[in-house]
Formats: C-alpha cells, structure tokens, sequence
C-alpha cells in the first residue's frame, strides 16, 4: 500500500508539472519536532518545449534556488528578500542584480541535480543567513551559489516546497526526486520515503575548492605584509604564532584540551565567538583541521594564534550565522589543559 502511496504521488507530480496552469508548487508537510536547518531535493528536467523563461527548484518561505532555462542561456539562481546582504558567493557567480544571486551553467536535461538550501540563525543579534547549493552530478561535486543575510527573522526552515514556472505556450516535465530536511540536532527526515537512508553531503571537496584555497593563501599573505596579522608561521597550510610558550607537555592530536579561545574573520576583523572566563573542553579529533594542525603546535599552559583559510575551517559550510562559507577563520587559543585518551 505504502508503495502504492508513494507512485501515486509521483504520477500526480508528473501531472501538475503538464498541467495547463504555469506555475506549481508542491508543499511539504514538516513536522513542527523537526527544527530544518537543511532542505534538499533531487530535481530532474525531462523536457523544455519553450523557447522561453522556465524555472524549476525548491523553496522556503522567503527564499528559492533553481534551475532556470531562457532562449540565451541556463543558469541556477538563488533568490532572496532584495532587503538582505549578500555576504558569500561561490566562484564566477553574479550578485549584480538585488535580490539573486546567479551562476551561468549548461545544466542538461535528465540530469539528476541536488539543490540545497541551508540556514543558521542568531537569536541574540535577531538575523538568519540563508545559502543556496547545487549538486552537480557529471563533476560529483556541490557548489556554491551564495549566501544572504535577513535582518529581523531567526526562525528556521519553513514551508519547503518544490515548484516550476514556465512562460509562453510551452510546457515542461520536471521530475522530483526524494526530499529531505535536516533537523538542528543533524538527522535527516525523507519528506516522501522514510524507507531511504539519510543522504551524505559533503561540502569540504566542493568544485571551487583549489581556486578558492589560492585564494585564501593570496589574502592571508596579504595581511601579512599589510601587518594585519603577526601569523607569519606556516604548518601544514595554516598559519601561527605562539603568543605565550606553555611550561607543560606538548599537546598531541590525541588529546582531550580544555581551553579559552576567540574566534575572529581575517576579512573585517569582526568578532564571532569569545570565552575568556568559562573554558570549553573539546575531543581535537572531533574538531576542525585547523585546529587539529595548529593546537598541537602549542604546550599546556600556552598561547597560540591560528589563522585557518576556509578549507581547513568550515569550507563552504553554512555553519554559523556569523561564519559565512569561505571565511578565513583567526583564532586565539590559551591551553588550559590537555588529557590522553585512557
């Protein structure tokens, strides 16, 4: 019967991508125990038989990325409030015009491409930045389109939908794939078949990664020489300076620390994060490279200043509202403690 369900729903999604009426939008049903952080679909364009504006993708309540066809070209636009701030683009994108973000590619017809919409919000500073991604299935790598920032709202993903316009007489056949959000707490819920396993992403080796990691190296030197940062040392692709020498043992990548930090952005100076009185203790091996490379550099009871470029830090990530993807992250970090494993 289950199996029955879910052919019928696809047959009726085929139907309503036919239909006569020029847009269509197919809504999820999100339980409200599920706090979405990540919503993603598979979106496949079996035929265009226009010459003009087609769009195809998925949706929130107040942003959409999707696959867009006209007479002159393909593209995949990300498109937000013309009231928020673009605050990432991935490689050879164009935020020129307010409200999208839009990157020129040949996408193809029956290809099975992902889009990807992330969030992370800031309840304190009352703001949630969105990102739009795209899985490309020939290069089996995700990209970047970009990232916004929307003042006033911290809420998480509401109403996720998959939807199509098209223009003109023509019409289009769209195929949806599986759905899915991902919760606050990292589970994934197949919003059509809770029968599949939850999918894997991974956002470290994206397509712009080698473009994108000489172009960290470029700023980071470049702050070197302007005398914005004293990191001059390098270790494995980041960049240090030991503040304070620990009259401790040397901390091993094995280790348990317990440490004070700060976390800044090398491109504004802006702070993200600070503990100066409550130290956290963290598991090294759980955590970013850059902190795997560079803590370990330092003896219990020192200081050391980590300048990380982005993809030894959290790569095109949207993992905090103050942490755009691509960001050079530079971190203070006094070692408390360090413990072995037992």
């Amino acid at each position: 019967m289950k199996n029955y369900l879910t052919l019928a729903f696809v047959f009726f999604l085929f139907l309503s991508a036919k239909a006569t009426d020029k847009d269509s939008t197919v809504n999820y049903n999100l339980p409200d125990s599920v706090k979405a952080v990540q919503f993603m679909a598979e979106i496949n364009v079996r035929s265009i038989n226009t010459k003009k504006e087609v769009f195809a993708g998925i949706k929130t309540d107040v942003v959409r990325i999707s696959l867009e066809s006209d007479r002159k070209e393909r593209t995949v636009v990300f498109e937000f409030p013309e009231s928020a701030t673009v605050t990432a683009t991935g490689l050879n994108t164009d935020a020129g015009e307010k409200g999208e973000i839009e990157w020129k590619y040949n996408w193809g017809k029956n290809e099975n491409y992902k889009l990807l919409i992330a969030t992370a919000a800031d309840s304190a500073e009352n703001f949630s930045v969105y990102s739009g991604y795209i899985w490309l299935p020939k290069e089996n790598k995700w990209k970047l389109i970009g990232t916004c920032k929307i003042n006033g709202r911290w809420s998480t993903i509401q109403n996720p939908a998959s939807w199509f316009s098209e223009a003109g007489k023509g019409n289009m056949q769209i195929n949806i794939g599986q759905v899915w959000c991902q919760g606050s707490n990292g589970s994934w819920k197949n919003l059509k078949d809770d029968t599949k396993s939850a999918p894997t992403i991974n956002l470290f080796g994206h397509i712009d990664s080698v473009v994108q990691r000489q172009t960290d190296i470029k700023l980071i030197e470049e702050a070197i020489a302007a005398g914005k940062t004293d990191a001059k040392d390098n270790a494995e692709g980041i960049y240090y300076k030991i503040i304070k020498e620990g009259t401790g043992r040397q901390v091993s990548f094995n280790d348990t620390v317990t440490v004070l930090y700060k976390l800044t952005l090398l491109n504004d100076g802006s702070l993200v994060t600070e503990k100066k009185d409550k130290p956290d203790t963290f598991s090294l091996k759980r955590l970013i490279k850059g902190w795997q490379i560079g803590v370990p550099l330092c003896k219990v009871g020192g200081k050391i200043k980590l300048v990380i470029p982005s993809d030894l830090g959290y790569s095109i990530r949207t993992r905090a509202a103050k942490i755009p993807p691509n960001s050079i992250l530079v971190f203070e970090i006094e070692v408390l403690d360090a413990k072995s494993p037992l």
